[in-house]
Parts: C-alpha cells; structure tokens; sequence
C-alpha cells in the first residue's frame, strides 16, 4: 500500500512518526508525500489545547474524504475518539500510542482490499535518504501530576526504554547520516528513574557519547523537580560530549501559589537554581522555557511575577501559551478567567520574551563560531546550529549535513543571521 504520515505536536509525536514511517516501509509499503497519492493515511494526533484538539478533527475529516481508509493515533486516541463522527468514521482505525508497532499488521490487513486511491501512480518511488535530523523517543509517560497537562492521560505513567536501545537506534541514525538527534519524551530527565538500576539520563549521555561519527544530541524538555536529583552529574555529561549546551526548562509561572495549584512539584527557587547550575557549567547555554497565562486563579500580582522571572531567567526562547483547559483534568473543573484577560497577559508575555531573546542573541554579533548546517530553512536557506543549539540562517540552499565556520552578521528576535566563512 502507499501510505501517508500526516503528524502534529511535540517533538515525541514527530519522532513516533518517523518510527511509524520505518515501520511502513520496512514492512514493504511505500511512503508518498501527500494523501492524493495514498491508499491509507497515518495521522498522528495532538491534543495539548482545544484548539488543537478540533484542528485534529478537522484534518481526520479532510484526510477521510481523500483516502480509502485512515489510522489514528497519537494523544487523541483513545480518550478522546468519540470526537471523530460522520463519514469516514467505518473505514478508520484508532491505534493507541502503546500499540503503534501493530501498525504493519493493519496496513497487510488492507492490502488485499479493493479500496484503493485510483489516483496513486504505479511507478516504484525512489528510495529517500537518511535524515539529517532524527528523533529518539526515550519513554511513554511521566511521573507528573499536573493539574491540566491532558498528554500525562494520554501517555500514562513512565516506561523507559533500555538504554541498549536508544544507543542502537542512536546509532543506526548517524551511519545513515545524521548529523542532529534529539532526545526526546515528555519529560527526558525521569529517564530510567521507573527501572531497578542506578542508571539515568547522564549516564544515557555517556553511553552515547560513544557512538561512532560527528554528531550532536539535543536533550529535550526537563521538569526542574526531576531534574534536581541528576542535575549534578548531568551538567558535566552535557559540557562534556556531544551534546548541545541546551537547556529546555518550563517554569510556567513565576508564582508559587500558581505553581502549587498547577502541582508542578517545584517552585519558582527551584527554577532559579537549575538554571543558575546549568549556566555555571556551560556560560554560553541556551535556555528554552514554557509558559501558561491564563491558569484559573492567576492574579495580575502573580502574572507579574511571571514577567518577572522571564526577566531574570533571560531566556533566548519562551514558548508561551494561554490555559486550555483540558477533559478529565483537574483544572478543567476551576472558573476561567476572562478571555481578554487572558488575551492580554499572553501578548504581555510574547513582548517580553521577544525582546529578551532579541538582547540575548544580539550579544553574538561579530563572533566567529562553528556549527553544523543541518537543515534546510522555510524559504530556501540553510539552517545552522551553533554549539549550543541557537541557530544561525545562512543565505545558501541546504545541500545536505556538514560541521562549518560560520560568521554572525546579525540577529533577530528567533534566529542569527550569518555566513560561512573559509575554516
């Protein structure tokens, strides 16, 4: 069957489809870039607000209208199935995210089926090389409780994956080719913390510092209260190998009382000070964080102090979004704030964050620095990441992974402007 994998969400969703997609090949399918060309579309769901979570329906009721028959999974299955009704509902598959590998089995169930797309073409697609950005999901699930996160229900409690094969699959990546692998799952640093052993996320590091080829390795989001038990052996692991000096730390408010009613576990103090570690171990650290506007509650004495630690965090990136409150969460239950109010803390946040990140990155102007080119831009360029993951658009077209010097002329708010410049 030709088969399209149509994907959304975080970076744990992006890499189970790519997970997916080997798994539709090596079983003998064939991938096509678009559902005008499919017998059996994947979409792989995300939930994380409501808008989204409609944004979802509507993709399911487009692809069922072009596709013989559709597989659903991801965060939306099976909490959420009885939001996908109408035509196309008998031809669709709901796969939970646990049960992804039983995808080839479905697929071979349909080959022999007379529903096809008459539309595919017959001609054999020519093989695709390895990707130059790959993602490594480490775990299903977490070991948080917080009051609105809907993905927690979704995914359920941790389940580590072994460590042989991450590095396995570490490796497979590099010798096809790539040059960028990121870690990721909802929580990276309670890696290992569900097993019998003493091994965690640093000690993953190092045993992947020992893979074979020039790489780097981006950890993915860490909880601050997870983190605090590792972070003294994780600093020196991720300053020391082939690690991105990146830190992807969500404080979501800067109010204790706010952060005790999301029960996140941790306090703004206990942000300060892994962020104060971190930079201590790698001064040149990027730092990404979260924020929730809006929580039900949230006072604007408490809203302040949420601009106020985005202010004295300085992070280079804040990805900000309003409270959505989400089915079977305990938030869900608490009066929401007005609209507006809402409206206008979130703009408040996105003003401050820009122009943190705009005197952050400006301070690299001038500078000579290696990176590696690994991906190619919106509109043509090339993309590449310095040492510590920020990235710099260079004015060439993509031609495939390679370490370079680059020189940075400008920046802006997202992004340094640069050039490559002889080594």
């Amino acid at each position: 069957m030709r088969v399209f994998v149509d994907a959304y969400g975080c970076s744990q969703n992006q890499g189970e489809a790519h997970a997916l997609s080997r798994a539709i090949h090596d079983a003998g399918h064939s991938l096509v870039a678009g559902p005008e060309a499919a017998d059996a579309g994947v979409l792989v769901t995300c939930g994380v607000i409501g808008s989204t979570e409609a944004r979802m329906v509507r993709r399911w009721q487009e692809l069922s209208r072009r596709v013989p028959r559709v597989v659903v999974t991801g965060c939306l299955v099976p909490l959420r199935t009885g939001l996908f009704v109408g035509p196309g509902l008998e031809r669709t598959r709901f796969l939970p995210i646990r049960s992804q590998s039983e995808l080839p089995t479905i697929l071979d169930g349909w080959s022999g089926s007379s529903d096809r797309n008459p539309a595919a073409p017959t001609e054999p697609l020519p093989a695709t090389p390895g990707p130059a950005v790959a993602e490594v999901v480490l775990a299903q699930g977490c070991t948080s409780h917080c009051t609105y996160c809907y993905s927690r229900l979704a995914r359920g409690r941790l389940e580590s994956r072994s460590k042989d094969r991450i590095v396995e699959e570490v490796r497979g990546f590099v010798a096809a080719g790539a040059a960028e692998v990121r870690l990721t799952s909802l929580d990276t640093s309670c890696w290992g913390s569900d097993g019998a052993g003493p091994e965690r996320l640093p000690e993953l590091l190092d045993a992947l510092a020992g893979v074979p080829g020039t790489f780097r390795l981006r950890v993915g989001m860490m909880s601050p209260q997870s983190l605090g038990p590792i972070a003294e052996r994780l600093w020196p692991a991720m300053a020391e190998g082939p690690v991105y000096r990146f830190l992807h730390l969500p404080m979501q408010s800067g109010s204790d009382r706010v952060l005790h009613a999301m029960r996140r576990g941790y306090d703004a103090a206990a942000v300060r000070s892994r962020v104060a570690e971190a930079r201590r171990a790698m001064p040149d650290l990027m730092l990404s964080t979260d924020v929730i506007v809006g929580f039900p509650g949230e006072t604007e004495a408490e809203f302040s102090e949420t601009l106020e630690l985005v202010d004295e965090l300085s992070p280079e990136v804040v990805n900000v979004t309003r409270f959505s409150p989400r089915p079977m969460t305990p938030a869900a239950l608490l009066p929401p704030l007005p609209t507006g109010t809402v409206k206008r803390r979130s703009r408040a946040v996105s003003a401050r964050r820009m122009a943190v990140a705009r005197a952050r990155l400006e301070r690299w102007i001038g500078r000579e620095e290696p990176a590696g080119i690994v991906e190619a831009g919106s509109s043509g360029e090339s993309v590449a990441r310095l040492d510590n993951y920020l990235p710099v658009v260079l004015p060439e077209p993509f031609r495939g992974p390679r370490r370079v010097q680059v020189r940075i002329d400008g920046a802006r708010s997202c992004c340094l402007l640069g050039r490559r410049v002889p080594n």
